[in-house]
C-alpha cells in the first residue's frame, strides 16, 4: 500500500504544474495563483485538523503551534517554503513549459546538500554526495541549454524555478535547525500554509493582482482551486501518512516520478514537446540524487515533519 500511496503522490504533484500552467494561461498572475492555491490549501488542512480534534479529542498528543516563538518561525518557513518558490515557479511556467519547470523543481535534494553543509555542523558534503551533487548540476546544465540564447524569456523561466528549489532546500535545513517536532505536524504544515498566504495576499493586493478575477475563464480558477485542494492540502496528508510508514529509499522514489508525470500530463494535456535536453538532463539530475541518497543511507536521518517540497 505504501507503493501505491507513493504513486497517487507523484500524480497530484505532477499535476500541479499542469494545473499552475493552466491557471496562467487564463490570465492569472504568477501571485494571484500562488495566493489561491495558499487560501485553499491552508483552509483544508485547517479544516482538517479542527474536525480531527472534535471527533477524538484525546487522540493526539500533541498540540497546535501556539507560542510567539513557533510562529516566528513558521513565519519565516511560510515564506521559504511556500511564497518565494510558488510565486517563483508560476512566473517561471510564464516562459517555460510545465514539464521542464518539474524537471528543475525536482534539483532540491541537490540544494539541500550544499545549504545543510554551509549551515549545520552535522550534515557535511561527503566525496560521494559532491560526485552527485556535481552530476545533478551538469544535468540542470543539460536543461538549460536550448534556452541559453535568450537572456530575457526561457533562460529567466528556467532559473526562476531553479531558485525556487533553492529556497525549498533552504526552507528544508531550516526546519531541521528550528522545529523539533513537538507541534502537531499537520497543524504546522496548515500553519506554514497560512503564513505564507499572509505574505502574498498583502503583495496580491497592492500589485492590481486580484483585480482581473471577473475576466479569467472558469476551466483556469477550478485549476487553481484544485492545485490548493489536492496539489497543497490534500498532497500533505498523503505525504504525513507516508512519511509514518514508508521507508525513506520508498519516499525518494516521489521525486524521480514526480517529473515523469508533470512531462507525461505537459505532453498530453497541453501538447508540450518533450526536448531531449530536458529528458537527458532529469536523467543525470535523478543519477545525482541516487548517489547523495546513497551517501545519506550510510548515516540514517530522520525525515522532517514538513514536505519536502510542498509546492508539488
Amino acid at each position: 500500500m505504501d507503493i501505491v500511496g507513493i504513486l497517487v503522490l507523484a500524480l497530484i504533484w505532477g499535476a500541479s504544474f499542469l494545473f499552475i500552467k493552466v491557471g496562467l494561461n487564463g490570465g492569472m498572475s504568477p501571485i494571484l495563483v500562488a495566493t489561491m492555491r495558499l487560501a485553499f490549501g491552508a483552509s483544508l488542512l485547517w479544516l482538517f485538523v479542527l474536525l480531527r480534534r472534535l471527533i477524538a479529542p484525546g487522540s493526539f498528543k500533541k498540540p497546535i503551534p501556539h507560542d510567539r516563538a513557533t510562529w516566528r518561525k513558521l513565519f519565516v518557513i511560510g515564506l521559504l517554503n511556500n511564497a518565494i518558490p510558488f510565486v517563483l515557479i508560476s512566473w517561471g511556467e510564464q516562459r517555460i513549459s510545465s514539464g521542464l519547470a518539474s524537471v528543475f523543481n525536482s534539483t532540491m535534494p541537490l540544494f539541500t546538500v550544499i545549504f545543510a553543509h554551509l549551515l549545520t555542523r552535522d550534515d557535511r558534503i561527503t566525496p560521494l554526495k559532491a560526485l552527485g551533487v556535481g552530476i545533478g548540476f551538469v544535468g540542470v546544465a543539460v536543461s538549460i541549454a536550448p534556452s541559453a540564447g535568450d537572456l530575457t524569456g526561457e533562460l529567466l523561466g528556467c532559473l526562476a524555478v531553479i531558485v525556487a528549489s533553492a529556497s525549498y532546500a533552504i526552507a528544508t535545513v531550516y526546519v531541521k535547525n528550528n522545529l523539533t517536532g513537538a507541534t502537531d505536524p499537520i497543524a504546522t504544515g496548515a500553519s506554514q500554509l497560512l503564513m505564507g498566504f499572509v505574505w502574498l495576499l498583502p503583495l496580491a493586493l497592492l500589485t492590481g493582482a486580484t483585480s482581473n478575477l471577473s475576466t479569467i475563464p472558469g476551466d483556469s480558477i477550478l485549476a487553481i482551486i484544485i492545485l490548493g485542494l489536492f496539489g497543497t492540502g490534500i498532497a500533505y496528508l498523503i505525504y504525513y501518512l507516508l512519511i509514518q510508514r514508508a521507508k525513506a529509499s520508498q519516499m525518494s522514489l516521489v521525486t524521480y516520478l514526480l517529473p515523469i508525470t508533470a512531462l507525461a500530463y505537459g505532453a498530453w494535456f497541453l501538447s508540450e514537446p518533450i526536448s531531449p535536453y530536458s529528458l537527458a538532463g532529469f536523467a543525470l539530475i535523478v543519477a545525482g540524487i541516487v548517489l547523495v541518497n546513497r551517501a545519506n543511507q550510510a548515516k540514517p536521518r530522520a525525515i522532517s515533519t514538513l514536505p519536502a517540497s510542498s509546492t508539488r
